[in-house]
């Protein structure tokens, strides 16, 4: 009988060992090299935020010291649409510290005992991404993305009693999150909650990073809305307040507003767990190109190569796309947008002939046209 071998499980002291230990600097430096462009200090306090983690994670695995609770990051990430927050998460952690990383969308989640997933859950993605072994889900990174969309109108018929009424989707997520930002250790289904064959686990939380995102849209609204009621009386000037932006920046000393996150639809309870909240820029123009060249420009060109052939685009095609894409609001996520319409085309009438040619891509008007 032909022997298998089991392949030896990995501890988590050598998969540490095996992670270069860099600094903030470096890591910031390492982002710039895989492509990431834009958000100057976002970068620096992700960098900082990475290498605080990796230390943790270092001093209570490999030398044995006593996790403090008072070191564990929570961060809240907010910014516009397309500028980053995610896709920074993702090459941070995934890629350069290769630790346990998994992306979450706040929305799928409501209050325990109603439909859809129990907060604990994310507990259960995390243990699936490190493959099983518990400990080493316990040094990982969770990202909520849309965490905005949990904000909750705080309406009439909740007044004084809290508990009165039922939020599942809202205030009743916000109450599930609190103990997973704050305590020691929490249960959860190793199997999803599908069956309940599979008794709980218990994962420890000191080492676990957790990240929120979300865009917060008119969240400067409830801020300069706060402030005009500070101001409120007779010898108060009324100036009219145009339509907020989509792609917005919040200032770092906005953040600082509590009683903003509550007017918004926030426990204050929930927004105090995050001991560092981070603002993300709109993308400008120079930006956008950076990331409309190195980026998606050159995936598009490697996928011609691949055919035999040679794709470039003029710089006033470039331009168009930046422009359209500030105008549009929509950050890096319409630049491919812009692009597509034009490279579906080429790639409909010359893909798959075996033919080498050089396709161009010209602005005729306001249209993009690839010519041959």
């Amino acid at each position: 009988m032909q022997r298998v071998d089991v392949p030896q499980k990995v501890s988590v002291e050598e998969r540490l060992t095996r992670i270069e230990m860099q600094s903030p600097r470096a890591i910031d430096a390492r982002l710039e090299r895989l492509g990431y462009r834009g958000q100057r200090q976002a970068r620096k306090a992700a960098a900082i935020l990475a290498y605080r983690h990796l230390q943790r994670l270092r001093r209570f695995h490999l030398d044995g010291a006593a996790p403090d609770p008072g070191t564990r990051q929570n961060c809240l990430f907010i910014g516009p649409t397309g500028c980053g927050k995610t896709y920074l998460i993702e090459l941070l952690f995934r890629d350069i510290l290769e630790i346990p990383t998994i992306l979450v969308d706040a929305t799928q989640f409501s209050e325990t005992g109603y439909v859809g997933d129990d907060v604990n859950t994310i507990l259960s993605r995390l243990f699936a991404q490190a493959g099983g072994d518990l400990s080493w889900a316990s040094c990982g990174i969770i990202c909520m993305d849309e965490f905005d969309k949990l904000a909750t109108s705080r309406s009439d018929s909740r007044f004084a009693g809290q508990q009165t009424t039922k939020d599942v989707s809202g205030f009743g997520v916000q109450r599930g999150l609190l103990s997973l930002l704050s305590a020691q250790k929490a249960d959860f289904p190793p199997d999803f909650g599908f069956t309940s064959r599979q008794p709980p686990l218990s994962m420890p939380l000191q080492c676990i990073t957790f990240i929120a995102c979300g865009a917060f849209s008119g969240f400067k609204g409830v801020v300069d809305q706060i402030d005009d009621e500070v101001r409120i009386g007779f010898g108060r000037s009324v100036k009219a307040r145009p339509p907020e932006a989509i792609a917005v920046e919040v200032m770092e000393e906005e953040l600082t507003r509590t009683t903003a996150f509550a007017r918004y639809g926030f426990l204050p309870e929930l927004i105090g767990r995050f001991n560092r909240l981070v603002a993300f820029a709109p993308l400008d123009a120079g930006s956008l190109k950076a990331i409309l060249v190195d980026g998606v420009l050159a995936e598009y060109q490697r996928e011609f190569g691949d055919e035999g052939m040679n794709l470039t685009a003029d710089t006033g095609v470039l331009d168009h796309i930046v422009a359209r894409a500030l105008q549009r609001e929509t950050g890096a996520r319409g630049l491919r947008a812009e692009l597509a319409r034009s490279i579906e085309e080429a790639a409909y009438e010359h893909f798959g002939q075996g033919e080498p040619r050089t396709i161009c891509l010209r602005l005729r008007g306001d249209a993009i046209v690839a010519e041959s």
